[in-house]
């Protein structure tokens, strides 16, 4: 198949808000994808101890919201993470050096974090395809949701709690997968057949309760893809998928005596390119994808609810002063490599990439590093501030008193820098 014939521009849908939905994943996938499609499955990044999938899906981003927390997700989860966690999955091959004498329980630093996800999202592309919603005769309210999801941490199998069980066998698969991956396989993969069958169990259930609850699917006729309350097998929860869009997944049916998700067949999708001439890799799509926002757009991650702090600016200056460094010959190349990841040989091109052993030859760069450490801690502490301040305000009933305490937030927050802004064209 040609790939020029599949290529698009975000120009090309009418809106990027809603009913689109994005899907990323290594250049070396594509001949595959634009052949048989985005097909359910439980890849790399949702086994082991990262993910607990149980159900065979079909992972995606729904529009621009969700486009932009699943990255700065990324980002955050870089370095937040220990290094063991990075076993089994795929972004280990893009560990900068720098990390290589650091133990399985240590972290990345910040910048290591970035060049990691830099060199990630440059092997990656983006597909995009339309995503229609299901549309049923009732809603189901988050007072629904708490009804369903209350009543699950006290369903038991055999006497014995199935959430206590989940959550034991949950850690010890993790600290397995962080000790040796590949050499505790056998035992890994045995107490995940055990996790997945009582998730299993809790979906079945619990899911005639929901469908009670929503009543009949009106537009089965268009072949909805979506799905706003489905069950998250990994926490054992009923979600609303849009209040997280970013780690959303196809609509899960039953088939052939299982759950799973709906396929993203070849016809359906299209390759992200930036000019339309040729196909652009994951930093080219983030870039197109922030000149998309506006000033009408609410966006989750400058929002005082969300706890991570918004990265997605200063990842974008990151990997500017990259692209300087490349122009002057300052990069290293690393020679093509084939690596295991849980049991699988996988090839990475060669790359250029930063010595960040070696951060004095950068001009910019430990200036660079300063304002990123203190743009991050002061996020961290406003949004802390913040936080504690609302959960006060929604205690207090006498008016006056809420307007104080309103007035003073808002002393707080123009008080600190506001550095937390995704800039809008």
């Amino acid at each position: 198949m040609e790939i020029d014939n599949k290529l698009a521009l975000l120009e090309d849908y009418r809106n990027i808000r809603e009913n689109v939905a994005f899907h990323f994943t290594s250049q070396s996938n594509i001949k595959s994808i634009l052949s048989e499609g985005l097909r359910p499955l439980i890849g790399d990044n949702a086994s082991g101890g990262l993910g607990q999938s149980a159900i065979e899906k079909t992972y995606i981003s729904y529009g621009l919201e969700g486009v932009l927390q699943l990255y700065n997700r990324l980002i955050t989860a870089s370095f937040q993470q220990r290094i063991g966690d990075f076993n089994g999955i795929s972004h280990k091959p893009f560990v900068p050096d720098s990390a290589k004498d650091k133990g399985s329980k240590d972290s990345l630093s910040r910048i290591e974090g970035f060049e990691m996800i830099r060199q990630y999202m440059e092997d990656n592309v983006y597909f995009i395809f339309n995503a229609t919603k299901t549309q049923y005769e009732h809603s189901i309210s988050d007072e629904d949701l708490e009804m369903v999801n209350s009543s699950i941490s006290d369903l038991n199998e055999s006497g014995i709690n199935i959430v206590e069980k989940f959550e034991e066998l949950n850690d010890k698969i993790t600290d397995l997968v962080r000790q040796d991956a590949y050499g505790n396989k056998e035992e890994i993969l045995r107490l995940v057949d055990e996790r997945n069958r009582l998730t299993l169990v809790v979906r079945e259930k619990t899911l005639p309760i929901i469908d009670r609850l929503r009543g009949t699917l009106l537009n089965e006729e268009d072949n909805p893809i979506m799905e706003e309350i489905d069950y998250n097998d990994e926490r054992l929860l009923w979600i609303n998928q849009m209040k997280a869009p970013h780690n959303t997944h196809t609509r899960i049916i039953d088939s052939d005596g299982r759950p799973r998700g709906v396929r993203i067949t070849a016809d359906m999708l299209r390759l992200f390119s930036h000019d339309g001439k040729h196909q652009s890799n994951g930093l080219d799509f983030l870039s197109s994808m922030l000149s998309q926002v506006n000033p009408n757009d609410v966006i989750y991650l400058d929002s005082p609810r969300c706890h991570d702090c918004n990265l997605l600016f200063k990842f974008q200056e990151y990997v500017q002063l990259v692209k300087q460094y490349e122009s002057r010959g300052l990069l290293v190349a690393r020679p093509e490599e084939s690596i295991e990841i849980d049991g699988k040989r996988r090839t990475i091109p060669e790359r250029q990439v930063m010595d960040l052993t070696h951060i004095e030859k950068y001009p910019g760069l430990a200036e660079f590093i300063e304002g990123l450490e203190q743009y991050y801690e002061s996020h961290r502490y406003k949004k802390t501030v913040r936080a504690l301040a609302e959960e006060t305000f929604d205690k207090i009933k006498d008016s006056k008193a809420k307007n104080d305490v309103e007035r003073q937030i808002s002393k707080d927050e123009h008080s600190l820098e506001n550095t937390n802004e995704i800039p809008i064209k």
